[in-house]
């Protein structure tokens, strides 16, 4: 295939603007790393350099348009997703800005290292765009303190977006008492023989790779696992630890519901009542509910693809307002009925709850941070919002592992947490129940039976299983009737197996006394 019709392989698309920076190639360096070194000083490029590159350029421009507009219509998606990921992970999370780079973002947004410039300010920001000429698709992952990073699109600026005004949530004191009201370690010691041998034996296989080849590795960062409201496991990946945030991407969908919950218990929200969005007003869609949103079935038009051009892509990495673009795709069919997994459906409701809130992206802040993870002792978890403000609620929940592993400990509790009603029966009843549209979505979490996984780990699993899914192998596994918690993060290019390496860990376990 020719290179320029490679934009298949991306699973979320490429970049933009022209270079600058041209010196003679080092004759040590391969053709890969003339392209894209990284210029020593504060504000570090990785600048094109002749090698692979003309052929490439070449081939492109002279190919009839129509024959690379795929890859054209890639160039934004992959840009903004490299230049989020790598201003998330590095800025947010503290990762080596080289092994993101090279590890878990080159391989996710192929063809585009032959081809990408990028800047990248320290403890500022992060620049992404294509040296190729005419194809001019910058984006910038912008770093705020306390807001982790917002991607700046062409229809916002960095400097709107950084005057806009934002108060960071104090940190709650450390603790060092037991997991989950403090800071404690694994409690080891009450593990049986066989359990022990089982978790040495499962963590050695999740964070052992079955082949080199960077993209199909499934490069696992965390496994932990809960039993009986205690940490009982809590591994990482060499050079990774427990303070640093992990980005969970559609895991954040099922956050984005506690929050609702919480407006529920609170008397702000009631399921039956419509969503209200004011661009809603006057519109068949003004009728849609919080449970058919919540339930992903409001009968609207969505593509979740992750190649191209689709909805979710021209969203997050193109759309400065990404929810307000969401809430404006079609009705196409009556909302309950038709069930539609979607990133942008989940960042409606974050827009809804922004407007319950007060309508700013500072009292929806505040709301969560003090009614959600300030009584979990969450330390330092944040929603990363769009360049408008308002949080990415289907995808950019930024916490560390055991503050993930926490959420999914409330659920296993039914809405409890250390004796309070944090959400009520009515809502967790919602909440894990099948949606109308689907026996195996409930309200923004995922549950059994579900075909995701294989049929014969299906039949090893309680019928109460739910969890939380995000992209690239994020999973909290929860099971109430045996109080068990299984969190597995990473960065999978293979997610049949990271996904049946977690949810083997959980059947072995609810069969290990």
């Amino acid at each position: 295939m020719a290179p320029c019709s490679a934009a298949e392989h991306l699973p979320f698309a490429l970049p933009g603007p022209a270079p600058s920076v041209h010196r003679l190639p080092d004759p040590s360096m391969t053709t890969t790393q003339r392209l894209t070194r990284t210029l020593p000083g504060p504000k570090r490029r990785a600048a094109h350099r002749p090698g692979r590159a003309p052929w490439f350029v070449a081939a492109c421009l002279a190919l009839p348009l129509a024959a690379h507009a795929s890859l054209i219509d890639d160039l934004p998606a992959g840009t903004g997703y490299a230049a989020w990921e790598l201003c998330s992970r590095t800025m947010v999370g503290g990762d080596d800005f080289w092994r993101v780079r090279t590890d878990y973002t080159s391989p996710k947004v192929q063809p585009l290292p032959l081809v990408w410039d990028i800047d990248r300010v320290l403890g500022s920001k992060v620049t992404v765009r294509s040296w190729v000429p005419l194809l001019t698709n910058r984006r910038i992952g912008v770093f705020r303190p306390g807001l982790g990073c917002t991607l700046i699109t062409p229809d916002t600026t960095e400097a709107a977006v950084r005057a806009q005004p934002f108060k960071p949530a104090s940190t709650p004191a450390a603790s060092s008492l037991p997991w989950p009201r403090g800071e404690g370690a694994a409690q080891t010691s009450r593990l049986s023989t066989a359990r022990t041998a089982l978790l040495a034996r499962h963590g050695q296989a999740m964070f052992s790779e079955r082949s080199q080849k960077a993209g199909e590795k499934i490069n696992t960062l965390a496994v932990l696992v809960a039993q009986d409201g205690q940490l009982i496991h809590e591994q990482y990946a060499k050079d990774y630890q427990r303070q640093q945030p992990q980005l969970g991407w559609s895991m954040t969908k099922t956050v984005t519901a506690l929050i609702a919950g919480l407006m529920q218990r609170d008397g702000r929200l009631q399921l039956e009542q419509p969503v209200g969005l004011a661009q809603w007003q006057g519109s068949p869609k003004a009728a849609i509910t919080w449970r058919q949103l919540l339930n992903m079935a409001p009968g609207m038009a969505w593509n979740e693809g992750y190649e191209g051009a689709s909805d979710a892509t021209q969203m997050l990495f193109s759309q400065g307002n990404q929810a307000a673009w969401a809430a404006d795709r079609p009705l196409t069919s009556t909302p309950g009925t038709v069930f539609t997994y979607s990133t942008g459906f989940a960042n409606v409701a974050m827009l809804g709850l922004k407007q319950l809130a007060g309508g700013s992206h500072q009292a929806l802040y505040d709301y969560y941070q003090a009614r959600l993870f300030a009584p979990l002792g969450i330390r330092g978890g944040v929603i990363e919002p769009d360049a408008s403000g308002t949080p990415v609620g289907g995808a950019r929940g930024m916490l560390r592992p055991v503050d993930w592993l926490r959420l999914g400990q409330l659920v296993a509790n039914q809405g409890q947490w250390q004796g309070q009603t944090v959400l009520t029966p009515e809502y967790m009843a919602f909440l894990m129940a099948a949606s109308p549209a689907s026996s195996e979505y409930g309200g923004s979490i995922w549950r059994q039976p579900s075909p995701q996984i294989p049929a014969e780990l299906r039949q090893r699993l309680p019928a109460d299983l739910v969890w939380f899914a995000g992209h690239m192998g994020q999973f909290i596994i929860v099971v109430p009737s045996h109080q068990l918690v299984v969190l597995r993060m990473g960065v999978a290019f293979d997610k049949d197996l990271s996904r049946n390496q977690a949810f083997e860990l959980a059947a072995d376990l609810l069969e290990t006394p």
